[in-house]
């Protein structure tokens, strides 16, 4: 038939603009933070930030002990909405990740390890354009590994996203950089 003829440039131009147009209409949906899931009722409730479930979650993590090659020095508690974990290399550098909610945002900052619900940020005093430390990347893919076989059984409440926690505490977490005075 004559003007119903589907060239092939017609046929990829149309499947590249379907390409391209997914993830825009994927992101159009309603946000899909941990903070908006905690509302669901066929997940588990939130359980209580305490020591107890902060190690249930990181188990079998303790301070003192090995993930992979590294040394956990320090478990924190829920403080400021993240759990803080203290690693040492094996020629004694040291370095905190950070565990915080997962938000599933378009826009929302991307860590070097996520989780279904949870996002481990390495803490390197960048702005989020600095690049992570190979090593601390991989320690922080490491830990996301341990935490996603947990996190099931245990949902910690108390959690922010990195943007809630930078627009609740970032007065305690962000220090303005020195310059002449």
């Amino acid at each position: 038939m004559p003007g119903r003829n589907v060239s092939r440039r017609l046929f990829v131009g149309v499947m590249g603009g379907g390409v391209l147009a997914a993830p825009v209409i994927a992101s159009a949906r309603p946000e899909t933070t941990a903070a908006a899931n905690s509302g669901s009722e066929s997940e588990k409730p939130l359980d209580q930030p305490t020591r107890e479930n902060v190690a249930k979650l990181l188990h079998p993590l303790v301070a003192g002990g090995r993930l992979a090659r590294w040394t956990i020095v320090q478990i924190d508690p829920v403080v400021h909405g993240c759990v803080s974990v203290k690693v040492r290399t094996d020629d004694g550098h040291t370095f905190d990740l950070e565990l915080l909610a997962r938000d599933h945002g378009p826009l929302a900052q991307r860590p070097p390890a996520e989780t279904e619900a949870h996002a481990i940020f390495v803490v390197n005093g960048g702005d989020g354009w600095a690049p992570t430390q190979e090593e601390q990347g991989l320690a922080a893919m490491t830990l996301a590994q341990v935490v996603a076989k947990n996190e099931r059984a245990v949902r910690l409440s108390g959690l922010l996203t990195h943007a809630e926690r930078i627009q609740k505490h970032g007065h305690a977490l962000l220090v303005p950089a020195e310059g002449p005075g």
